[in-house]
């Protein structure tokens, strides 16, 4: 029984996201000051890369950044009939450029799974109505018995952000989480990622 408590613990520490697990490599050519835009995280919906982009825009800004607030953005794009995407050659991320006053675009993608949990209810037993003093209860103790379900749950994986150079379409910088997170706790990982990356690029403004 104890072993079957550890395991679930192991388990949901995993899918909890414990532990950040988080890699960035950084080049040259990245000041902690440049102007940011992200772009909508590519991977399964629109929806759901829209909304980590959105998270991911409000960590970046938490640790400093200087990141250009979306619909800011948008409306510049619309003006030039540009689409916000994620796939962007290099001749649109110039263009962003010249227009918006940014060094950089961060690009994100994202993968899931579904994962199906089987969640076991114990038995209750339940106390023996009180009977006359003295006397044995009237019935006997009752079990109702437990219930077993199984769920759908989604798990992301494979978060990766790279920073690009909007002049010359170059990897100025890519961080990834290498652990698998619920989705109610997701967000962790872009909070991860983006003190991982204001910490590299505060190091490499030290050198």
């Amino acid at each position: 029984m104890r072993g079957r408590s550890l395991l679930a613990a192991a388990a949901a520490s995993l899918l909890c996201g414990c532990g950040a697990g988080v890699k960035t490599v950084v080049r040259d050519g990245l000041a902690p000051s440049a102007k940011v835009a992200v772009m909508p995280f590519s991977g399964r919906d629109k929806d759901t890369g829209l909304s980590l982009a959105e998270a991911f825009t409000t960590y970046l800004m938490d640790d400093g950044f200087d990141v250009m607030e979306r619909a800011q953005l948008e409306s510049v794009l619309k003006e030039q009939k540009m689409s916000l995407s994620g796939a962007m050659g290099p001749g649109d991320l110039e263009q962003i450029g010249r227009l918006t006053g940014i060094s950089a675009v961060v690009t994100g993608s994202y993968q899931v799974r579904e994962e199906r949990v089987r969640t076991v209810t114990p038995k209750v037993v339940l106390p023996p109505p009180p009977g006359k003093p003295n006397k044995r209860p009237l019935r006997p103790v009752r079990q109702v018995p437990g219930e077993v379900r199984t769920e759908t749950a989604t798990v992301f994986r494979g978060l990766t952000v790279k920073f690009v150079d909007v002049n010359t379409g170059r990897v100025l910088l890519s961080c990834s989480s290498e652990k698998e997170y619920a989705a109610d706790s997701v967000n962790e990982a872009l909070a991860a990622m983006a003190k991982s990356i204001k910490k590299e690029l505060e190091k490499r403004k030290g050198d």
